[in-house]
């Protein structure tokens, strides 16, 4: 397969030692601090032109509006929105179980099984296979699959997508920050040792962890 690379590479300068042990200040390109760069795949191009797939760009720190200027400079659109695939399918998921009319107990190993595909795929390096999920899911009382309810409901879900950890995480974990604070839990926790009351917007925790609680006991 041939790519094509094109990125801006900052530089950086640092110090180095001579061979005849003087120092001297040496100039460097500093990957770590690539923000914009993109992968475009020859062969695939060339091959189907039909995809399009064939761009990988990443955005980085550096905004939006750069980012966009860098599409705008590749004359490239977004073909695939990866982040919206992956909240695509914890919507299909949801509704999925909330269809099945599955316990909540269900609904808890039921995204456990497809958190554990999904996170095992991105530590492969594998796209999220949507009709291999749903050969490992258990189908709804009535025999549907996971696969089947996604197209019957008209869930825009491509046949394969990159995973994103930050998303599929949300599936056995409830997460937030802002406002100074920084919350992340099991989802199982909730309505046994944690509860939320949405008219007084208050979380209720019973039983703290023990180096929460010493840090909290000594004010």
């Amino acid at each position: 397969t041939d790519y094509l690379f094109i990125g801006i590479l900052p530089m950086n300068q640092s110090l180095k030692v001579t061979e005849g042990l003087d120092i001297s200040a040496t100039d460097y390109l500093d990957i770590t601090k690539m923000d914009i760069a993109a992968r475009i795949d020859l062969s695939s191009y060339e091959t189907d032109k039909e995809s399009n797939r064939y761009l990988q760009y990443i955005k980085g720190r550096v905004g939006r509006k750069v980012a966009d200027f860098f599409l705008d400079f590749l004359q490239a659109d977004i073909g695939l929105d990866t982040k919206q695939q992956n909240l695509v399918l914890m919507q299909a998921v949801d509704d999925f179980c909330a269809d099945s009319k599955l316990e909540k107990q269900e609904v808890n190993e039921y995204k456990k099984q497809v958190y554990n595909y999904c996170n095992e795929q991105i530590k492969s390096g594998e796209e999220v296979q949507i009709s291999e999920l749903s050969g490992e899911l258990p189908p709804s009382q009535d025999g549907t699959s996971f696969m089947d309810f996604t197209k019957e409901q008209g869930y825009e879900l491509e046949e394969s997508f990159p995973g994103d950890r930050s998303t599929v995480r949300k599936l056995t974990k409830y997460v937030g920050a802002g406002g100074g604070l920084n919350i992340s839990f099991d989802s199982l926790l909730l309505g046994e040792r944690i509860f939320y009351d949405p008219e007084t917007d208050t979380l209720t925790i019973k039983g703290t962890p023990p180096n929460l609680k010493d840090q909290l006991s000594r004010n």
